[in-house]
């Protein structure tokens, strides 16, 4: 009896199995593989949701985009990750996730392993008339708040597409637009070197105040009066070689060259369209 009580729950068992295997197929179809793999990542008990780092950062750059002198930055710099948020102070950092860290605060509202989209909101410190003497009689270009928008796509292992458009919250100061790629090649010793070129361009607004010369400007500075366009405004590469130290600790050093286009190119206030820059920092991640 009890042989045939099993050999008559067998299709019972079958079709229970059946369906449960087509309720699984279907849960993989509505929710695709990487997005389950991801938080089921992120629920692991020994992986937190939070981290963060402090560290000191170090530029080389042009006093303003188009000037003919040079200062030289030193500032700490912080950065914390809660699940899908993050704050930091300064660009460049790399987490224990390998990604890049925008400057400002941020929210992931797409989260894969070959896409993600982002949410921001960065202060913009704007230019003091004072970082140089090129700029006397131009008055600051004001402080702002700006909202950015950008997505990251890894085309390949090594390979990604960087895009993004930011815009002034107040509306004064226009917006601004780029478009990246970048390759990533991995050293001994978990070291990494990274080749990026980029595009940017800008509205009117935004290179206005930047770039541009209004007739009370121009009776103060001596300068011509000078209304920009809108279009392309710049292209720039850079290399970065990033070094894992520790687990904790980590550092990156880089170069760039980059080149004013355009009405920026254009602008009386530009001594040298083109322009080199240099950058490191010491991270110590918790």
């Amino acid at each position: 009896r009890e042989s045939r009580f099993l050999s008559r729950s067998e299709p019972v068992l079958a079709a229970s199995r059946f369906a449960t295997a087509c309720a699984l197929a279907l849960t993989l179809v509505a929710q695709p593989q990487p997005v389950m793999a991801e938080e089921q990542a992120e629920q692991t008990p020994q992986k937190s949701s939070f981290e963060g780092a402090l560290g000191l950062t170090g530029n080389l750059s042009p006093s303003f985009a188009g000037a003919g002198d040079y200062k030289t930055k030193l500032a700490p710099a912080g950065f914390i990750r809660w699940g899908r948020f993050t704050l930091t102070g300064s660009g460049g950092f790399t987490t224990r996730r390998q990604d890049e860290v925008d400057r400002g605060l941020g929210a992931e509202l797409v989260r894969r392993p070959d896409f993600q989209v982002k949410l921001g909101l960065r202060f913009d410190n704007g230019r003091s008339a004072s970082v140089s003497p090129e700029l006397s009689g131009l008055g600051d270009v004001k402080r702002t708040v700006r909202a950015r928008l950008s997505a990251r796509w890894a085309v390949h292992e090594h390979w990604r597409i960087t895009g993004g458009i930011s815009s002034d919250i107040g509306g004064r100061g226009g917006y601004v637009a780029d478009l990246g790629v970048a390759r990533d090649w991995s050293l001994a010793g978990g070291d990494t070197v990274t080749l990026s070129a980029g595009l940017t361009a800008a509205g009117d607004h935004y290179l206005q105040a930047w770039h541009g010369v209004t007739a009370e400007q121009s009776a103060r500075s001596g300068l011509p009066v000078f209304s920009p366009g809108e279009g392309l405004s710049g292209i720039s590469t850079s290399v970065v070689w990033r070094s894992e130290l520790t687990p904790e600790w980590a550092a990156f050093a880089g170069a760039g060259a980059s080149r004013l286009l355009g009405s920026a190119a254009q602008s009386p206030l530009t001594t040298r369209p083109q322009s080199l820059s240099l950058s490191a920092g010491l991270v110590r991640r918790f």
